[in-house]
């Protein structure tokens, strides 16, 4: 019990080092800048180990399992792994193939960005919570509220600055586009 308490708390230790990096990283212009400059590889593999390895590791570790039926938990995995390949497409279509930290240019607000402000966002929730259900360890199922939460902790911080940055242009852009990831909801 102990060894999967401690890989449980590394897992989503990783995650929230990651959380707190990024939020300085977005009230810090110094630091921003410095990241900017950063090769673009270093970028992409801060977001890899962060934000995508603990959700996919953390299913994977030896715990305790909810017995669900093989068919509801794979069709369920499967719609939310294939609505976060489509959003994540729908994204990447708008922002470029990587999106990551990026010097400013224009404000993106077409595609699903006319639909919700933070899809890349709602892209790693879905991933998270589709790759528990395919794996439905209890603690991987239990930190998918935490993974959420995480991502509007996020939101709140990245949106701050996209104020900042793009002053007149981004309080308009959240009138038009009240949804920070579900449409309609939230």
């Amino acid at each position: 019990m102990s060894d999967i308490c401690s890989n449980l708390l590394f897992w989503m230790g990783l995650h929230f080092v990651g959380v707190f990096l990024t939020v300085g990283i977005y009230r810090l212009p110094v630091v921003k800048e410095k990241v900017l400059r950063a090769p673009r590889g270093a970028q992409r593999g801060f977001a890899l180990v962060f934000y995508l390895l603990p959700p996919f590791i953390l299913p994977l570790l030896p715990q305790p399992r909810v017995s669900w039926p093989l068919l509801a938990r794979i069709g369920s995995s499967l719609v939310l792994l294939t609505a976060m390949a489509a959003i994540r497409m729908m994204a990447q279509r708008e922002l470029g193939a990587f999106p990551v930290l990026r010097q400013r240019s224009s404000l993106v607000t077409t595609g699903i960005y006319s639909w919700i402000r933070h899809p890349m966002y709602l892209s790693n929730i879905l991933f998270a919570a589709g790759w528990a259900l395919l794996f439905p360890g209890i603690y991987a199922l239990l930190c998918i509220p935490i993974w959420m939460f995480s991502y509007v902790i996020l939101s709140f911080f990245e949106e701050q600055g996209l104020e900042e940055e793009y002053r007149r242009g981004y309080p308009e852009y959240k009138k038009k586009v009240r949804c920070r990831f579900f449409p309609y909801l939230f």
